[in-house]
């Protein structure tokens, strides 16, 4: 019989025991970590530049072409656009039910590709951007310690230097920069030459732009192939820049940039954006990681780099750390599980007084044993650790041990009736699983709503019901299989109940006990007030909801 497979199979029994601690083991070693919960990017950014152009006309030549093809897309929830002079701004969200969103992100921006062909001239491109919503994995900063004047240069170089590095480190997502300013090439042309040369800078910035051309020199044709004739004139030094002939006069003549004008490189002023680090020039670099990657083992990793890294850096520039998401996540697992343990702690205590240190250690068993399993419940679907899901386990543990407890107490009852240790296992398993799953089902239709809640916000709190379904379903899947079989063995059928010890068999009072009893049979007698005083606090419960304060 199924009953009592486990109990006459002790190898079978150690067997599930130990694959349900090596895949939660596993499970938790391999599972990512994060502090929160992963949403799905739902939202996006277009920014259209349109230079010259008043509000009116970017709205008629620009955001209305990009709502009338957009709006051709079903799954788009909200469309916002803000038009102002030289510029469209609009925001897109898709709907909360929409989860598969790189192929509709891939038809909006086919259809921004369609309103662009009807873009008037001096319109440019649309920059999609789909918003990030989650937190930067690392934040560091590459700051100018030399009081003197800061060279963005060095900054900007060192900069992309790291990012090289970082975006190395297998599982780096992405990296955003802050503060990098742009480096430009700039032709300060001497006025009094070129006045005397019969030429104006307008003149001499063609000649320049045409001299930097990046079409091909010609063609070779033969009869199997043809061969594209490329000049390396790449304008991308400053001594070429300096080279570069300039012509004046009818009769041809010409003369270096470099004699008329003095080239320099430097940064672009004023600054697009400004990092200040502890009150000095600086430039940020914030990584993102993966989904799929355990934050710890990528932080260490990208600490490594950090400081190899700083070894090859000059005086003046030094790299300090400004967010460090990795701290956060140990700190506040570290917490959860702190809590689960004492949890756990407290649990056996409470049971060892009521029960007895046999069926504490029983009864124990199923905590472990049911976190195990969530864990390797978890790693099957996907679901990182990370605080919601943690959660969800510490809201579960007092439901981890109810179908324990009573399957702990039926089959000790049926030993000191004296049936067997295998008829006890097999008549509490018969006479326990409908009650105990229905239970169960109904715990789980409980929690149900919150996991299957749509949108960012059951992206993100989804996982505790999630947790808590994975808890009570393992613990109805032990107490029908491990339990009873663990019970049967550890129990004593011949111990004194009247004359043990209560760390024995438990705390037990006689007072308590009668008037326990004589309460149960006075509401027997009276069903109607028994039902009327159970419902006494759920309805006074809903009466005060009223009046608790909304937020």
């Amino acid at each position: 019989m199924l009953e009592g497979l486990f109990y006459r199979n002790r190898r079978l029994l150690i067997l599930l025991m130990a694959l349900i601690t090596v895949a939660g083991l596993s499970s938790y070693y391999v599972l990512p970590r994060m502090e929160d919960p992963v949403l799905t990017q739902r939202v996006a950014r277009v920014n259209t530049r349109f230079p010259g152009a008043d509000a009116t006309r970017v709205e008629s030549l620009v955001s209305e072409k990009l709502e009338e093809e957009l709006r051709e897309i079903d799954e788009i929830k909200e469309l916002r656009t803000i038009s102002r002079s030289g510029m469209s701004s609009m925001t897109i969200e898709l709907r909360d039910d929409v989860y598969e969103v790189d192929e509709v992100w891939s038809r909006i921006r086919d259809k921004i590709d369609d309103a662009r062909v009807e873009f008037p001239a001096g319109a440019q491109e649309p920059d999609f951007e789909e918003l990030e919503v989650k937190a930067y994995a690392l934040i560091v900063a590459l700051v100018w310690d030399n009081p003197n004047h800061v060279n963005y240069a060095v900054l900007r170089r060192s900069a992309k230097q790291l990012e090289d590095r970082l975006r190395a480190i297998s599982g780096t997502e992405d990296i955003d920069t802050f503060g990098d300013p742009d480096e430009e090439i700039v032709v300060e042309v001497q006025p009094d030459k070129i006045a005397s040369l019969g030429l104006s800078v307008k003149q001499i910035a063609q000649q320049v732009e045409s001299s930097d051309a990046k079409l091909t020199a010609g063609q070779l044709r033969g009869v199997k192939s043809d061969l594209l004739i490329d000049v390396d004139s790449e304008l991308d030094s400053l001594s070429r820049i300096a080279n570069t002939p300039v012509q004046f006069g009818s009769e041809g003549h010409s003369v270096q940039l470099g004699d008329i004008a003095t080239i320099h490189k430097g940064v672009a002023l004023p600054l697009s954006s400004l990092v200040i680090a502890d009150g000095k020039p600086a430039v940020t670099l914030g990584m993102f990681v993966r989904d799929n990657v355990r934050i710890d083992h990528w932080s260490h990793a990208a600490k490594a780099a950090l400081a190899e890294f700083e070894q090859s850096l000059a005086d003046d520039v030094s790299v300090q750390t400004l967010f460090d998401q990795n701290r956060y996540v140990e700190a506040r697992l570290s917490g959860l599980v702190w809590n689960l343990v004492l949890g756990g702690i407290a649990v056996i205590v409470v049971i060892v007084f009521m029960m007895g240190w046999r069926n504490a250690l029983v009864v124990g068993t199923a905590l472990p044993l049911s976190a195990f399993m969530v864990l390797a419940g978890l790693r099957f679907m996907d679901i990182p650790i990370h605080q919601m899901s943690v959660t969800g386990l510490i809201i579960a543990l007092g439901l981890l041990i109810d179908n324990a407890i009573v399957v702990v107490d039926e089959v000790r009852a049926k030993l000191h009736m004296g049936m067997s240790s295998e008829d006890a296992v097999i008549s509490t398993v018969r006479h326990l699983a409908v009650p105990l799953l229905g239970s169960t089902l109904t715990t789980v239709l409980a929690f149900a709503p919150i996991a299957l809640m749509p949108g960012p916000a059951g992206e993100f709190v989804g996982s505790i019901a999630i947790s808590v379904i994975l808890a009570i379903c393992s613990s109805f899947f032990l107490a029908m299989t491990v339990i009873p079989a663990i019970a049967a063995l550890f129990a004593d059928a011949n111990e004194d109940l009247e004359h043990a010890h209560w760390w024995q068999v438990g705390f037990s009072h006689a007072g308590l006990r009668d008037w326990y009893q004589k309460s149960l049979d006075f509401l027997f007698a009276r069903p109607v007030l028994g039902v009327a005083l159970g419902c006494l606090l759920p309805i006074s419960g809903f009466v005060v909801a009223g009046s608790l304060p909304e937020q």
